[in-house]
């Protein structure tokens, strides 16, 4: 007869794996955190462009956590997170470019016609 080495970790037929949910506490704190920051900036903060860039540094920090807990990114090797991250970040930067320089043209051609 062919001698079976015995796991003590083996699983047992029938037997329903312990849920690993400590991870999924741990992000719904992390995200409750961040969300809260995120709450105090913009209710006790005089609106302006601090606040706004606070607000919006602190969602596209909660939106990459998110991507890289539930989207599992963080598991995946590095060349594949660059390559999402580089554009992204560029695309961004892009955004804050357009906006700015098309409030500055929107001025001049408000100066210009008055």
């Amino acid at each position: 007869m062919a001698s079976h080495a015995t796991n003590n970790h083996a699983h047992v037929e029938g037997e329903i794996a312990k849920p690993n949910t400590g991870w999924i506490w741990r992000t719904f704190w992390v995200l409750v955190g961040i969300t809260a920051v995120e709450f105090v900036f913009v209710f006790f903060m005089n609106a302006g462009t601090l606040r706004n860039a606070i607000f919006i540094i602190l969602t596209i920090f909660k939106a990459f956590f998110i991507v890289a807990e539930f989207m599992h990114l963080k598991h995946e090797t590095k060349g594949l997170i660059w390559t999402i991250l580089i554009p992204t970040s560029l695309l961004i930067w892009l955004l804050v470019a357009l906006i700015t320089e098309g409030s500055f043209i929107g001025e001049v051609l408000q100066n210009m016609f008055k």
